[in-house]
């Protein structure tokens, strides 16, 4: 059932999600402790989808990010960015396809909120995006293209270019 604490009821809350295959979309949520990124690569993986997009909203007890930075002619990612205090999820997207080496990978940034009132955002980093109180999130199910995350030559980023499934070898 769920704790009084304070007036409040709280709910042992734990993720979920469920898969409208005619749609081909699944909604649910992640609960608290989980990380952002490695929840919805789990989801992924429960239901076998290899690409897709996703969007979600939430809260998560500390963020970990990277942001675009440009100098002398130059675009970079920046250090890693932690924010170690609860923040709001105003808004998430992201592509869902696979890495070089086939492992499911997941290109996700967001919009969030601290405590300051302080709205920030970026390219969200796996493994360090902790769930505070819940992500709920949509993802659309793509069945006959392969997003596959590449090294491109000229740009110096990975990134995402798209098949056809039947063309990934």
């Amino acid at each position: 059932m769920g704790i009084q604490t304070g007036g409040v009821m709280m709910v042992n809350r734990r993720s979920q999600s469920v898969y409208d295959k005619k749609r081909g979309i699944i909604i649910g949520c992640l609960a608290p402790g989980e990380d952002l990124i490695k929840g919805i690569k789990k989801v992924c993986q429960e239901h076998q989808v290899t690409a897709g997009t996703m969007n979600c909203i939430g809260s998560l007890s500390h963020v970990s990010i990277i942001q675009l930075n440009y100098e002398d002619d130059q675009m970079f990612y920046s250090h890693p960015i932690h924010w170690n205090t609860p923040v709001e999820l105003l808004s998430g997207h992201g592509v869902i396809g696979h890495d070089e080496k086939g492992e499911l990978d997941i290109h996700f940034h967001g919009v969030f909120i601290d405590h300051r009132k302080t709205i920030n955002g970026g390219h969200f980093l796996e493994g360090t995006n902790t769930v505070a109180i819940t992500i709920e999130y949509t993802i659309y199910v793509i069945e006959e293209a392969q997003p596959v995350r590449e090294f491109d030559e000229p740009t110096g980023f990975r990134l995402f270019n798209f098949y056809n499934k039947g063309d990934i070898q």
